[in-house]
């Protein structure tokens, strides 16, 4: 028996309709304590990156894949996720979604070698994808429209503060070194949280049953997995190995992957399917300049995010701890540039405002880079440079996204924004690549643990973070002077 779409939220609707605002707010914390977790996770590895080099003997691309599977895995399985949710219910999902987090989570704390970590950190970044869409999926059935901007609000604020707190967090439990598992708490510590938000979501959730009829797109998907892999394999692999031929075979075997994804998903999509990724979206400029200005944009925050870990604990010797508060004043400018910066900039800028976080990042780039080749680092030059970097990331964020979607129809929305959003992690997996493509294998072959010039390292980087700003800016520059359609046209 076929459902009709809304079904599930019928149901679950009618499920939460009678529920005490006691328990909604109890169901809402459960939610959210899987929303944090995720967030965590992402911030507190970094921290724990050479940490694990060392106690796992790991090569650099070994510690590029430990930070950029989990990226691509989740970017690859977000829209699917999504969609799962609809056709089988989000309590389910997220459930599953949860317990599958938890349980990779245990896998990477207790890996026994670097492969045992890489491969549970891709499934990590899988079960996150099954997750993460269900939490707001689940807001939209807990509270009415009236109610919700104040729950999607306190989610703001909670994601600025677990990114304030993931690498102070991390950088301790690592210092801390408890019962001598080291940087293995950085993964352990997810253990609880997930026990608790899978408990009570189970008590607390509304029920509601799925849709029947949506379809998922698994080949889809395979493809995009496949054409991902085929761009990154070489380029983190390639040069640790000394580029052997086959890292140059599957790079030259992206071009044509690309081209029968592109072609599939017209076909699945012409034939009445649910594409993966519905190529009519991609022919609407303000969309295709967006994805393209977030592939320029994003990668650099990730990308020097791995970099400065390297510098500022082993160029300039800060432990874990030191390094998580090192990197503090990168959430705190991110939280300023959404919340304060931001809107006052974009109601005299519009999408324009992207250009000046475009620059905040490239300002800061330049003034991080003169700081540490310094014999003593200045700290206020670190600590102000760092700000900018987050006070860029909090200025591109909102802008890219409201300019991205502004002329897209209401029942694209939904498809629109998780491409968006899989784009941007996509873009910060390449970004690692690419950063460490140049850090590690920009100069003399170095390995983790020797003595080398991290400040020279550094400067190697520079100009591939400095091309993406001024390219992302070129692109802002160009989809700030396309006109959004109006909102007849966009909601109709």
């Amino acid at each position: 028996m076929n459902v009709s779409p809304s079904a599930t939220h019928e149901s679950a609707f009618e499920a939460a309709a009678g529920f005490s605002p006691r328990r909604r707010t109890a169901a809402l914390i459960a939610v959210a304590c899987a929303f944090v977790m995720d967030l965590l996770d992402t911030t507190i590895v970094n921290v724990a990156v050479p940490s694990i080099g060392h106690s796992l003997q790991a090569t650099t691309s070994s510690l590029e894949w430990i930070i950029a599977g989990y990226a691509v895995a989740f970017a690859v399985l977000l829209i699917l996720g999504g969609r799962l949710g609809d056709s089988h219910g989000y309590r389910r999902m997220f459930l599953i979604g949860v317990a599958l987090f938890t349980l990779t989570s245990l896998m990477c704390g207790l890996a026994p070698s670097v492969g045992m970590l890489e491969a549970g950190r891709l499934l990590q970044g899988a079960s996150a994808a099954l997750m993460v869409p269900q939490v707001m999926a689940l807001v939209q059935v807990m509270y009415p429209p009236e109610l919700r901007y104040r729950v999607y609000a306190v989610f703001g604020f909670l994601g600025g503060v677990s990114a304030a707190l993931g690498p102070i967090v991390g950088g301790l439990l690592i210092d801390a070194n408890w019962f001598g598992l080291g940087w293995r708490l950085a993964f352990l510590i997810n253990l609880p949280v997930g026990a608790a938000s899978l408990a009570a979501g189970m008590l607390l959730l509304p029920k509601g049953r799925g849709v029947e009829a949506v379809s998922l797109d698994i080949k889809g998907a395979l493809l995009s997995v496949l054409l991902l892999f085929s761009i990154l394999l070489p380029l983190i692999e390639g040069p640790a190995r000394g580029w052997p031929l086959w890292t140059s075979a599957i790079l030259a075997a992206a071009l044509p992957l690309a081209w029968l994804t592109w072609r599939y998903l017209g076909w699945r999509d012409a034939r009445g399917g649910h594409a993966l990724v519905p190529p009519a979206l991609l022919k609407r400029r303000r969309v295709a300049l967006g994805l393209l200005c977030g592939l320029c944009l994003q990668p650099v925050i990730p990308g020097y995010l791995l970099v400065m870990t390297f510098v500022l604990q082993g160029g300039q010797g800060l432990s874990a701890s030191q390094m998580a508060y090192a990197c503090a004043p990168i959430a705190l400018g991110a939280m300023l540039g959404i919340s304060l910066l931001g809107p006052r900039l974009h109601r005299r800028l519009g999408t324009h405002t992207l250009l000046a976080g475009a620059g905040a990042q490239l300002a800061s780039l330049l003034l991080v880079g003169w700081a540490i080749g310094l014999p003593a680092m200045p700290l206020w030059a670190l600590a102000l440079g760092q700000l900018g970097m987050g006070i860029g990331l909090g200025l591109v964020g909102p802008p890219l996204s409201n300019a991205t979607l502004a002329d897209v129809p209401l029942a694209e929305a939904g498809a629109a924004s998780g491409l968006l959003s899989a784009v941007q992690q996509l873009a910060g997996a390449l970004g690692v690549a690419l950063a460490g493509l140049l850090f590690f294998h920009g100069g003399p072959a170095i390995d983790i643990g020797q003595a080398y010039d991290y400040v020279s390292a550094y400067r190697q980087v520079l100009p591939l973070f400095a091309g993406l700003l001024l390219g992302g800016a070129v692109v802002c520059f160009s989809l700030a002077r396309s006109p959004a359609a109006p909102p007849t046209q966009a909601h109709e």
